[in-house]
């Protein structure tokens, strides 16, 4: 009887094992078939437009584990430049929730569920994650950066101030000319005129040729009666941005005048030209010139300006000083409707332009509404512009 059980045994063995693996091949094809009817369903909600169920389908197939962890980040990433973030915060959302993801992982799925956040509109969720991760090294950096964003967006220019203060030394160098924006933006949201003189002295130690902040500063002095410190910051602003000098001659004109130091702004206006500061220099300087009796030295100016560099602008002021001259008939009339026409023409064609985008526009705007760069946008150069 023994000798029959020996016998037997190595057959049930080979029987259970057989079993065994028939199991796990019934398992397995079981799994297969209900991933291919769930793939199955997914396209069939995705072909009847029925998205939303395909992705949260699509999600439920895809099991978290450090194999398909970056599947998922790349998944939610994907929806959010498609301008999908619902589904991406869903995503995002759905890798935090797993009780066993890494740590490291987990720190990944917040910073994409802030950037999720910041796309949706949700300023104050989006701050609160990345507030989170600038404790963490390996992500500090990249949160820094999108909480500047935030709190530029929100216009919190203390806050965003208060973080660049907190970044590395090299980091802050980088940031300084944006810094000093910061600061500008602080000192046009106060009426009391020492916080707005301390704002700007703080935005030109970020930045000492900020245009922006030098020419804020000479409205500053202007307005308070300091005159000689605003011919000084005047000075400033034409050596640190000639471009931007333009902007200031009603200022200087002001502030020379009031003073009355005509020579002393002729001078000023001289030196700006011969800097290149554009046709309204040059316009503002031929005036001053007639406004002193010197007609012909000012037409001279003018006509020499043109040849160097045409402009509609340019052009149209030597046919006002022409018209001033004319006699009345037919070539008075032709010549009153062209100065009217490259008036229409100057009058509809944008003054400023982003140097980075391209974005036009007829006023000045220190950040761009376009491309978000600070201090990109400058007064046009060329026939139509200065």
């Amino acid at each position: 009887m023994l000798e029959i059980l020996f016998l037997l045994l190595p057959i049930a063995a080979g029987y259970g094992w057989y079993m065994g693996r028939r199991s796990v091949r019934q398992n397995q094809s079981s799994q297969r078939k209900k991933l291919s009817r769930d793939y199955f369903t997914g396209l069939n909600f995705l072909l009847s437009n029925e998205s939303d169920k395909a992705v949260d389908l699509f999600i439920t197939m895809l099991d978290v584990d450090d194999e398909t962890i970056d599947t998922h980040l790349s998944l939610g990433s994907l929806f959010r430049k498609r301008g999908e973030v619902d589904r991406a915060i869903r995503v995002h959302q759905n890798l935090i929730a797993r009780p066993h993801l890494a740590l490291e992982q987990r720190d990944l799925a917040m910073m994409e569920l802030g950037k999720d956040y910041l796309a949706a509109g949700f300023y104050d969720r989006a701050e609160e994650i990345f507030i989170k991760l600038v404790n963490q090294e390996e992500h500090s950096d990249e949160a820094e950066t999108e909480l500047i964003a935030i709190y530029q967006i929100t216009k919190e220019w203390q806050k965003a101030i208060n973080i660049i203060k907190k970044l590395t030394r090299k980091r802050q160098q980088a940031l300084k000319a944006i810094c000093a924006h910061f600061y500008c933006e602080l000192a046009d949201e106060t009426d009391e005129l020492n916080d707005k003189k301390q704002c700007l002295d703080s935005a030109l130690k970020q930045d000492a040729k900020s245009g922006r902040a030098l020419l804020m500063l000479a409205e500053f002095y202007q307005i308070s009666g300091q005159f000689n410190l605003c011919k000084i910051t005047l000075e400033k602003l034409l050596l640190a941005d000639a471009d931007l000098f333009a902007d200031a001659l009603n200022i200087a004109k002001t502030v020379y005048i009031e003073s009355q130091d005509i020579d002393g702004y002729v001078e000023l206006l001289r030196q700006a030209a011969s800097e290149g500061a554009g046709a309204s220099i040059t316009i503002s300087l031929a005036q001053t010139m007639i406004e002193k009796g010197l007609t012909e030295d000012a037409e001279a100016l003018v006509i020499e300006g043109l040849y160097r560099h045409p402009t509609m602008k340019s052009f149209q002021h030597l046919m006002n000083m022409h018209l001033k001259q004319a006699e009345e008939g037919k070539a008075k009339e032709s010549l009153m409707m062209l100065e009217k026409l490259v008036e229409q023409q100057i009058k509809y064609r944008p003054g400023y332009r982003c140097s980075e985008c391209g974005f036009p526009s007829h006023r000045l705007y220190w950040h761009c509404p376009s491309c978000k760069n600070w201090g990109s946008i400058k007064r046009v150069r060329g026939l139509d512009g200065e």
